[in-house]
């Protein structure tokens, strides 16, 4: 299979910007607070808290992990319930440490989303449910993460469903186009779905070449009949 290879050397293509992936209901996130003070920030690092949307580190140097309720929120220790869906990983970031200001000095946020995952339907060599840790992930990484596609799918009709403010969406993506790296879509989000349609000018030919084998499997056996009966 041959990816982009239609390209307009004429034409300035620019790479698509990568805005960071939306947080959903459902994504775990690890959350560590730092800072200079470790006394001070350590009523924010609990890895005990007995909460339904925290899960226990294994370790004492493990991150801590939230997983995002269905209000769309995760409930922190001292900070209580944040809103995290529909903002990207560096927003939420950005939103903690102000409210950890009231708090601390110069308080650091690290947050690493774990469990990200992309659904692969049709043509596709390891068809499935894929679990990854790229946060940056673009759709030719996500082919190759499901295994690339087989000979007969329509490389220019991979559909893409998307899940956007509980409605999902369905967008169509060219990836023999070398203009795919432009594409808004370029860049998946987790719990995205790919699906590689099959081709249908290959699906003809397969047809037509499972006829053709099947008729003469019957002309053969004809043949055998004839030779054994008549001869």
């Amino acid at each position: 299979m041959i990816y982009m290879d239609k390209v307009d050397y004429n034409q300035e293509i620019k790479q698509a910007q990568y805005n960071g992936s939306l947080i959903q209901v459902g994504d775990e996130l690890n959350i560590q607070i730092t800072g200079y003070d470790e006394l001070a920030i350590k009523p924010f690092n609990i890895n005990t808290i007995s909460n339904t949307n925290v899960k226990e580190a294994s370790d004492a140097t493990s991150l801590q992990s939230y997983i995002v309720n269905k209000q769309g929120e995760i409930t922190m220790p001292v900070l209580g319930n944040i809103p995290v869906t529909g903002k990207t990983i560096d927003e939420v970031k950005v939103d903690l440490e102000e409210r950890l200001k009231k708090y601390l000095v110069e308080p650091i946020v690290i947050i690493k989303p774990i469990n990200l995952k992309i659904v692969f339907l049709g043509k596709f060599g390891a068809a499935g449910m894929k679990v990854h840790d790229n946060e940056k992930l673009n759709i030719l990484q996500a082919i190759a993460l499901g295994g690339g596609t087989s000979e007969d799918a329509d490389l220019k009709n991979i559909r893409l469903i998307r899940n956007v403010n509980g409605v999902d969406e369905t967008y169509v993506l060219d990836v023999t186009d070398y203009a795919i790296t432009t594409s808004p879509y370029y860049y998946l989000q987790n719990n995205d779905i790919l699906y590689a349609v099959p081709d249908k000018n290959a699906q003809i030919a397969a047809n037509k070449n499972a006829y053709w084998m099947k008729g003469m499997a019957g002309f053969g056996f004809l043949i055998t009949i004839y030779t054994l009966f008549f001869r």
